[in-house]
């Protein structure tokens, strides 16, 4: 687990030097550059238009706005964290929803601040069982403007952006594979599996089309997957019945792991001495839900713009 998430921070962590105070607020405006550069003049005044918080005299700085025609949008926020040295350790978290990319990074390695074996099994009392080769979660940071008690909640990854790892969980996600050229590389459409958990009557219907068990399908409900969700003349369909089965496995596999989880939300202390943070509590139990609802009330990834 620790050597998969060496390898995740590795491409994800950006390569800084610890700063000092005389040049903190340098330090933290050079990390939301790429987000920063985004805003465009609208009014025509000669100055960017987008919005911040900016309290670097403790070690804080959130920017955020969006840009014409799409509505695209980003946040980048990042804190400073001091160790018994006078040097900062930077988390930083941007988000870019046109590229339906998230992603936490640090100056540091992120698996060097957080608690040793951090992983998985971090957020339930017994050990997860998965054989899974693909990342399932994502960390999501609420980065504090006062003091450093920072929480750290584990999400699901929008369904239809595949990412392979050992790890079940990524510090960062992307539609776009991070090693590869081209649009959408790592995404696929899903949402019709959204519009099938909608429409069926029989929750029987999902367990029997991940099992192949199609001829114990009610017949109207198999003649609207026929119909809407098998094909290849609408957008989003799927080739064959066989793979519209794996793709809700995989999704069957996710939810089965979920549910194992006692908690979602880590909260973590910063040690200045050891220059790491330490879990002080987790909470935020999955509420059990059935598959159809978990269906139902995740994200699943679309082509914004």
């Amino acid at each position: 687990m620790k050597a998969s998430f060496l390898l995740l921070s590795a491409f994800y962590s950006i390569a800084m030097f610890c700063q000092h105070d005389t040049n903190l607020s340098e330090a933290l405006w050079a990390r939301v550059q790429n987000c920063y550069s985004l805003f465009e003049d609208e009014d025509g005044n000669g100055i960017p238009d987008y919005n911040k918080i900016d309290d670097s005299q403790n070690g804080y700085l959130k920017v955020y706005g969006d840009w014409p025609t799409c509505g695209c949008s980003c946040t980048s926020t990042v804190g400073a964290y001091k160790d018994s040295n006078g040097d900062y350790c930077f988390v930083q978290q941007e988000v870019y929803t046109c590229e339906w990319k998230k992603s936490i990074t640090s100056n540091r390695d992120l698996a060097e601040i957080l608690p040793e074996n951090f992983g998985i099994d971090t957020f339930s009392k017994e050990k997860v069982k998965h054989d899974s080769t693909r990342s399932m979660f994502y960390l999501e940071v609420e980065i504090p403007r006062v003091g450093t008690d920072t929480e750290f909640t584990l999400k699901l990854i929008p369904f239809g952006i595949t990412i392979e790892s050992s790890s079940l969980i990524t510090f960062g996600y992307s539609e776009n594979h991070p090693e590869k050229k081209g649009w959408h590389s790592q995404a696929e459409l899903l949402y019709k599996i959204k519009n099938l958990a909608r429409l069926i009557d029989d929750d029987r219907t999902l367990d029997l089309l991940i099992k192949g068990e199609y001829d114990l399908i009610e017949s109207s409900e198999m003649d609207y997957i026929s119909q809407q969700m098998i094909g290849t003349d609408y957008w989003g369909q799927f080739e064959s019945l066989e793979i519209l089965s794996k793709k809700l496995k995989f999704l069957k596999s996710t939810y089965d792991i979920y549910f194992q989880l006692d908690f979602t939300t880590a909260l973590m202390k910063w040690d200045r001495i050891k220059a790491k943070f330490e879990i002080k509590s987790l909470d935020n139990k999955p509420e059990k839900i059935s598959f159809k609802e978990f269906l139902l009330l995740n994200y699943y990834w679309q082509p914004v713009c």
